[in-house]
């Protein structure tokens, strides 16, 4: 029994060792991805597997975050602008230090009056993901019986901004189709529903406060020690630290806890990518893919704790998200009967949507997992491949002469396979099965909060 138990722990061991190392290698392929949910897409070559004998797509239901965005607040980098200033007061500053400085400051610059808005980056993400849909369904729209796109957003600007550039991404292919927009706060019941649900019996839990602390100008953190002790959390920041310093430990001692400072560079540093037109490298300049898979670790488990299928919050997320699945259900059901002449629908919202919609199915992790957040990055489930800008939902719909009908789905432009239900070829799903499929989804996720909702008998 000792035997089994130290084999387990080993092979457990090598599992987690070898998916951090695959995080390493990730993001020393390209350092942008330590930013997580902020990443900017990232398009992988398409393979499609040929559909059965007589099918053509002839529909598509669709949903898409919103592309790659300013940063919704210029507050980010306050940190390292204060420590900058402050150790620059003290003459502790090298021309390296300065040189960053001016990186942090161009940055916050560009976001000033843009907070939360689309970039011109994000603009084309949306026209190319749109671009590569037409091309590579045509037979959609090219049917002179469905010319109609409907399109729906959210009321958020920056997703209204990337359902515009989407469009127009379509009407360069085909500009004879009719598109109406649509954006209202009557839809975001499913475009955005809000996902702070409380289980049966309870109340959300209060948001963490941060103790007092940290030099003049310094939002406060959870303390985090510079060199930290064996088996304690923390980092050694020294060689990041070194070139910016004139004196190290005279900059450290002003700091005090460094992480913060090195923390909200970090921070500014992933939104470069975003803003790609300052031509500014904070991450390829100044760290080393060990310190981005540290910085980067927290963020990726934290997201997959808040809108994963993660096993302290999964359940709530799969109910709340409900609604949008249902919605692709009676969409496409619509799009289905006679005289329909709609040839898409497209949604535009965000990854606090997406993400929940796709831990929903099933497909939120690669192989179909669910485990505590905190293993997120031990067990190779990155947020900068699972929910990046522009990440996207699309279902395609195929049918054949006698009116049968398929559906596939995409994640990020991707074919996958759905656990639960059997494909009838590759990723072809006949669409009844499908539908069922899906409803019964949505059952499962709704019934604890159903059985908590049922009259209880007095004693």
């Amino acid at each position: 029994m000792k035997r089994f138990l130290v084999l387990s722990l080993l092979a457990a061991c090598c599992v987690s060792l070898g998916a951090q190392e695959a995080a390493l290698r990730l993001l020393a392929e390209n350092p942008d991805r330590a930013s997580n949910n902020m990443h900017s897409y990232e398009f992988a070559p398409i393979h499609d597997t040929p559909a059965p004998k007589g099918f053509k797509p002839f529909y598509i239901s669709h949903y898409g975050r919103h592309g790659s965005r300013y940063e919704q607040n210029s507050t980010f980098a306050r940190n390292a602008q204060a420590g900058f200033a402050y150790l620059d007061s003290l003459g502790l500053l090298t021309p390296a230090g300065k040189s960053l400085w001016a990186d942090v400051e161009a940055v916050v610059e560009a976001h000033k009056g843009m907070e939360g808005s689309l970039t011109p980056r994000g603009a084309r993400e949306h026209q190319q993901i749109a671009a590569r849909m037409a091309d590579r369904y045509p037979s959609v729209f090219k049917d002179k019986s469905r010319q109609e796109v409907n399109c729906f957003s959210s009321t958020n600007f920056r997703c209204i901004v990337s359902m515009c550039n989407f469009t127009y991404g379509l009407k360069d292919k085909f500009p004879k189709m009719e598109f109406t927009f649509t954006s209202a706060e009557r839809f975001m019941a499913y475009i955005n529903p809000s996902l702070r649900v409380p289980r049966p019996g309870e109340t959300p839990a209060p948001r963490p406060s941060f103790p007092p602390g940290g030099f003049p100008g310094m939002q406060p953190q959870g303390p985090r020690p510079f060199t930290p002790a064996t088996g304690e959390p923390g980092y050694d920041f020294t060689r990041f630290l070194t070139p910016l310093f004139t004196d190290l430990g005279a900059a450290v001692k002003a700091l005090g806890n460094p992480e913060p400072f090195v923390r909200a560079i970090f921070t500014t540093g992933g939104l470069c990518q975003l803003v790609d037109f300052l031509g500014i490298d904070i991450y390829r300049n100044y760290f080393t893919p060990e310190e981005l898979t540290y910085l980067w670790a927290e963020g990726n488990d934290s997201i997959y704790r808040m809108w994963g299928g993660s096993v302290e919050n999964g359940d709530v997320i799969r109910y709340a998200i409900r609604p949008l699945l249902m919605d692709f259900v009676e969409k496409a059901d619509a799009a289905m009967q006679p005289g329909s002449h709609r040839a898409a629908d497209l949604r535009f919202g965000h990854d606090t949507s997406l993400l929940p919609l796709f831990a929903l199915m099933g497909i939120d992790d690669p192989q179909y997992r669910h485990f505590p957040y905190k293993q997120a990055h031990e067990m190779g489930w990155y947020a900068f491949f699972q929910i990046p800008m522009a990440g996207n939902c699309q279902m395609i719909f195929y049918k054949n002469k006698q009116g049968e009908v398929l559906a596939k789905v995409l994640y990020n432009e991707q074919e996958v396979l759905l656990p639960g239900i059997e494909a009838v070829s590759g990723p072809y799903y006949r669409w009844d099965e499908l539908k069922a499929h899906f409803i019964e989804l949505c059952d499962q996720a709704a019934a604890p909060w159903r059985e908590a909702a049922r009259p209880r008998p007095g004693r």
